[in-house]
């Protein structure tokens, strides 16, 4: 697998709470897909079984608080992460699902530490491209008739962005080569390699395709402006300009762009992983 994201970054990232609630407002606000992508990825199952649960990168929750009448009344659930802020508006969200919650910071090597078959139902959303080593762990704590849901996104996940930050550091002679950190990053677990890196350890992955795209107009360049700088240590990392020189000549090319064409899209496709069935090695697959 491709080398691990410097935790440093992420938590640079990830520890603005208030900032990462604003851009998942932003490409709420600016998706063509109405639906949201966690309740659509549970919907049909059947999950009133579901009482020890346990949220991956589980940030303020989204994921757990669509639980809500979903699984059992007493259900408790577990979130992790390595950014301690999140506690409280996890639990918060807990609250809100009609749920028990409990927050650990220790990110996913806890993993360890939990019993085998320990949790009838494991979630991720967008996060499980930082730590695709923990796949088998995952699989060692799901309980034989449990489930494992995994949301991704595809490769070309704002791919016509990325494009034009490389086509803009490039032009300034600062683009440090191959790939902007965010690429490398959702390439290590995506929707086009996810149910090869799933399939060792369960035995059945079901897919379901989240088809999306965001569309901004002219007054919304500052919102996409936002998002980069919010991302900027996956996105401009390595330039040898600051991210407010980077991001000013990036609102030039925007302009530019949006003259051009009226309003900028962005593809923003997601694929729904649904694994069932846990094995380990040691059952010969």
């Amino acid at each position: 697998m491709n080398e691990r994201p410097d935790p440093e970054a992420v938590q640079s990232v990830f520890r603005d709470v208030t900032g990462h609630r604003a851009i998942a407002g932003i490409i709420r606000s600016h998706s063509t897909n109405s639906r949201d992508v966690r309740r659509y990825a549970l919907e049909g199952l059947d999950l009133l079984d579901c009482r020890d649960i346990l949220e991956l990168g589980c940030a303020f929750g989204p994921f757990t608080e669509t639980l809500r009448g979903r699984v059992a009344p007493e259900a408790a659930v577990t979130g992790v992460d390595i950014v301690e802020a999140y506690e409280e508006p996890f639990l918060e969200a807990c609250g809100r699902a009609g749920l028990r919650g409990r927050f650990l910071p220790e990110g996913v090597p806890v993993i360890r530490s939990f019993p085998e078959a320990s949790f009838d139902l494991v979630l991720c959303s967008f996060a499980l491209y930082f730590f695709p080593e923990v796949i088998p762990g995952i699989a060692r704590i799901l309980r034989p008739g449990g489930l494992f849901v995994v949301i991704t996104h595809d490769r070309n996940n704002m791919g016509e962005l990325a494009d034009l930050i490389r086509r803009t550091l490039t032009r300034q002679g600062d683009l440090p080569g191959g790939r902007l950190p965010v690429e490398s990053i959702v390439a290590r677990f995506s929707a086009e390699n996810g149910r090869d890196l799933l399939a060792p350890w369960f035995g059945e992955v079901e897919t379901q395709d989240y088809r999306n795209t965001l569309v901004f107009p002219p007054s919304d360049i500052p919102q996409i402006l936002q998002y980069i700088h919010f991302k900027s240590p996956f996105l401009l990392t390595g330039t040898a300009r600051t991210v407010p020189e980077v991001t000013k000549l990036l609102e030039e090319e925007l302009k530019r762009w949006i003259r051009s064409t009226g309003s900028i899209h962005l593809s923003k496709n997601d694929r729904i992983f649904r694994c069932r069935q846990p094995r380990s090695r040691k059952d010969g697959t």
